[in-house]
């Protein structure tokens, strides 16, 4: 089962599009059904079989059976968040290739919502949503800041628990289009 989320746009800068701001594609997709048919999945081949192995007996793996040596390949490209109840991720880790394409606007310990020109209501409903449980994200778009015209990128991104088993953290992997 997918379940879309329509991008809303919200404030914008004059000198951006409105269609800069919005995901192209904006999708939760249960975890326990329609993996193996995701076609989006295909491009994150080498990741999503390793989260799915360390989930144990839940849905969500936890975040501690989650090794940074799991990832080779994709550390450059991987952001690790925490994912708090209202949606507004904290940042941990922010690869090279990730920082690159922000413009180095993702710091550990910098949050979402501080991030200049991002509509951060739209995006929190989605993370949010994720916190929940139960589904992945996936996106795919444009980066929604000034000066950075790279074309399109595609997000994976993977929820993770604490040691209680709630949904606490977000690992996004990014490709470049």
């Amino acid at each position: 089962m997918l379940k879309v989320l329509s991008g809303k746009p919200g404030p914008r800068s004059r000198s951006l599009r409105q269609d800069d701001y919005r995901a192209k594609t904006n999708v939760l997709a249960t975890i326990s059904e329609n993996q193996a048919e995701d076609v989006f999945l295909r491009s994150f081949s080498t990741l999503f079989p390793t989260w799915q192995d360390k989930t144990g007996r839940g849905i969500v793996p936890k975040r501690s059976a989650l090794r940074f040596q799991d990832f080779v390949g994709w550390h450059a490209r991987m952001v690790l968040a925490d994912l708090p109840e209202d949606g507004n991720l904290r940042f941990r880790i922010a690869g090279d290739r990730v920082m690159d394409m922000f413009g180095h606007r993702i710091r550990p310990g910098d949050s979402f919502s501080s991030l200049p020109s991002v509509t951060f209501d739209d995006y929190a409903e989605y993370f949010k949503a994720i916190r929940a449980g139960d589904v992945y994200g996936r996106y795919s778009g444009m980066i929604p800041f000034e000066g950075r015209n790279l074309g399109n990128f595609e997000v994976l991104d993977l929820p993770a628990a604490d040691e209680e088993g709630n949904v606490a953290f977000l690992f996004s992997f990014f490709l470049y289009r």
